[in-house]
């Protein structure tokens, strides 16, 4: 009874807040509720099971790492109730057959506006925010690898982008529901006197979980992104395009209201069509610590 009442009655907290594009479900792996000044994030995670797929959508023979370890900061600072900025740095660590490499990711600056509230008296209308962000290309990528053979020094894609969305939030019943969009426009670069023009990255995000408790929440979702085709100089290279289709879990449990650690299962061409692509399994332990305002 007390799980059926908590199901058809919304409370406006913590509970409420959220987003479909943040954690599992994005890039950026932290949000700042309304009462958050300050928020840092740690996860540390790994990754396995490496197989290429090709254009044609097919199982390749395996490439890359064996296996990659990662090791992800973040910080968020909030202006108001309704905007926040976070920067997020990763850094990897690719374990091959016979040796290892460590390196820094591409960091990533994000923020969001909160353009719709969530409303006690309206519990069906969802927070609604709009995304704005940044990644710099700073680490090495396939055009610059210096281990050509399994790219171990590999860490980053090579092109800066600017990115921008919507994600809608519903949040107030103890069964969630997520859904966002974005997209991501990678900036030309010159490679060995070549100029490479990335295509549009699009990103759909679906989300859906139950809060059992006020401590404990779950969270499962699955991400289609889709990659038009990259020009070399004034030629598309053809079948280029890329498309992945991936899912996630994910555990959260709040050893208080300041304190969050979550647990995550993630799995890239998961399902449907993918091409040009990686599949792989990860598993991430996260941290989140806020300071109230």
């Amino acid at each position: 009874m007390a799980s059926t009442l908590m199901w058809l009655a919304p409370v406006l907290s913590e509970a409420a807040f959220g987003c479909a594009s943040c954690g599992s479900g994005g890039d950026d792996p932290l949000i700042l509720y309304p009462n958050e000044r300050d928020k840092t994030f740690l996860a540390l995670g790994r990754t396995a099971g490496f197989r290429n797929i090709n254009a044609n959508g097919g199982l390749a023979t395996a490439g890359g790492p064996l296996e990659r370890e990662n090791l992800t900061v973040a910080y968020g600072h909030s202006f108001s109730i309704r905007s926040f900025a976070t920067v997020t740095v990763p850094t990897f660590r690719n374990v091959g057959e016979h040796d290892a490499v460590s390196g820094v990711g591409d960091p990533l600056v994000v923020t969001r506006y909160t353009l719709v509230m969530p409303d006690l008296t309206e519990p069906l209308v969802p927070q609604v925010q709009l995304i704005a962000g940044f990644k710099q290309s700073h680490a090495r990528s396939v055009h610059d690898a210096q281990n050509t053979r399994d790219l171990l020094d590999v860490f980053g894609t090579g092109f800066s982008d600017a990115r921008a969305g919507v994600d809608l939030w519903f949040g107030q019943y103890a069964t969630k529901f997520g859904l966002a969009q974005t997209v991501a426009q990678p900036l030309s670069r010159s490679y060995d006197g070549i100029e490479y023009h990335p295509g549009l990255i699009a990103r759909t995000t679906l989300t859906t979980g139950y809060q059992w408790t006020s401590m404990v929440k779950t969270l499962v979702g699955a991400n289609r992104e889709q990659t038009r085709e990259l020009r070399v100089g004034d030629t598309t290279v053809s079948n280029s395009g890329q498309i992945n289709h991936s899912i996630f879990v994910t555990q959260d449990y709040y050893p208080s209201t300041s304190q969050l650690v979550r647990f995550t299962l993630s799995q890239q061409a998961a399902f449907g069509v993918n091409k040009n692509t990686a599949r792989s399994n990860t598993f991430t332990v996260a941290y989140m610590h806020a300071l109230k305002s």
